[in-house]
């Protein structure tokens, strides 16, 4: 089972192995992008003791829409290899899963066989009665109950993760968690967290051509390549991150915020686009490059699952002993947020160290926590740092130990 992102459709689609669409999901997630809203079923009585139940709309967040498709790409997959050993089971005649074997995907295989916590089984939920509910709704099937019972649900509750692993990596690891990456371009979505304090989705924001925002122009990669080139004494270049490429707080949009280029990680850039970058008209600096979608923009969540990639091998080379021993060790628990916190912590440090102040005595209203607060783009509009930044104090504690600062 294959997905992939449609240009012409503006929609993720769903093909089998042989590259043959598979209507119902495609059809499904066409409807889905288009409205942006799911099928909820609603029971009502009639006041007699009958209970009728309905589909009603429910409006959802392009942030929901990438988690429903996602989870329900899961479950196809998971259909296609129940086929194997089924013969009444297929990809074609999935609209028609009888309720229990839905149910037994959710409990035995989802709770039971992959350890899956309860904000995972919650996604999974929500994916597939969104998904049965659109196909009921436009005739396709009958209107399915899709649950987890009281015991699967306290199993998921068990389970769920509690993350325990500290929030700061040294530049030294940070440099192998680089160099076990597969690609250019996949290093480089790891180094704008460590180095310029990107959360994954920010990485879109980083544009090959000139852009204007407000009337003012602003320079693209290409021009800071060039500006690198005509001026070799300059180590640092600034590049305007947009707004609606950032996180948002609710009622508002994101915080447009400069973010600080070195050299070296510029020079790194222009490798991956002279060499790795497929030839496209898309403006975004970082794309795809798979035979599916060559050339189009990366998805906001790719920066994380590369983390996760290259934690996980790097993981590997820990427990086979193919790596120093001094120094910290990467955890499991480690996510691809930590880059971006570790910068942050770096910078709390830097500029508490300038300041000559002990990072313990930097009060939220000072110059320490506010340019932190603006790096990372953080509100400090009321002229005092949020929670968020005060929490470098802690991570400033971890990184003098581990670097020897204390």
């Amino acid at each position: 089972m294959i997905k992939y992102y449609s240009e012409a459709h503006g929609a993720t689609l769903f093909a089998d192995d042989e590259l043959k669409p598979l209507l119902l999901p495609c059809f499904f997630s066409h409807a889905l992008h288009r409205n942006a809203h799911v099928y909820k079923a609603v029971d009502s009585s009639d006041g007699r003791g009958f209970v009728s139940r309905s589909l009603a709309e429910k409006d959802v967040s392009p942030s929901t829409i990438k988690i429903i498709l996602q989870r329900l790409s899961t479950f196809l997959c998971w259909v296609e290899d129940y086929s194997k050993t089924s013969k009444h089971v297929t990809l074609a005649t999935h609209h028609n899963l009888p309720d229990r074997l839905i149910n037994y995907y959710v409990a035995d295989v989802l709770i039971g066989e992959r350890g899956a916590s309860l904000l995972s089984v919650q996604q999974h939920l929500m994916a597939l009665n969104a998904y049965y509910n659109y196909l009921a709704k436009v005739g396709f099937a009958q209107i399915k109950r899709i649950y987890v019972s009281s015991n699967a649900k306290q199993k998921a509750r068990q389970q769920q993760k509690i993350r325990t692993a500290v929030k700061y990596l040294t530049p030294e690891l940070r440099s192998i968690i680089y160099r076990n990456t597969k690609s250019i371009r996949d290093e480089l979505l790891l180094r704008t967290g460590g180095e310029l304090g990107l959360r994954s989705k920010e990485n879109l924001g980083l544009l090959v051509n000139d852009f204007h925002v407000g009337g003012k122009k602003h320079l693209g990669l290409m021009s800071l390549f060039k500006k690198m080139d005509n001026d070799p004494d300059r180590d640092v270049f600034e590049y305007f991150l947009q707004g609606i490429y950032t996180k948002g707080v609710r009622f508002q949009g994101g915080r447009s915020r400069t973010i600080y280029i070195h050299r070296s990680l510029l020079q790194r850039m222009r490798e991956y686009f002279e060499t790795e970058r497929p030839m496209t008209e898309h403006n975004s600096f970082f794309v795809n490059n798979s035979p599916s979608e060559i050339g189009s923009p990366i998805d906001e969540g790719r920066a994380s699952r590369i983390f996760k990639e290259a934690r996980d091998e790097v993981l590997a080379k820990q427990e086979a002993g193919l790596l120093p021993v001094e120094g910290q060790m990467l955890e499991k628990d480690h996510t691809g947020h930590v880059l971006r916190h570790s910068y942050g912590t770096d910078k709390f440090y830097e500029y508490a160290s300038d300041n000559g102040m002990a990072v313990d005595n930097v009060t939220p209203t000072s110059q320490v926590y506010l340019t932190v607060a603006r790096l990372l783009g953080h509100n400090a509009a009321d002229g005092k740092a949020p929670v968020t930044t005060r929490s470098y104090i802690r991570s400033c504690h971890i990184k003098m130990q581990y670097e020897g600062l204390v």
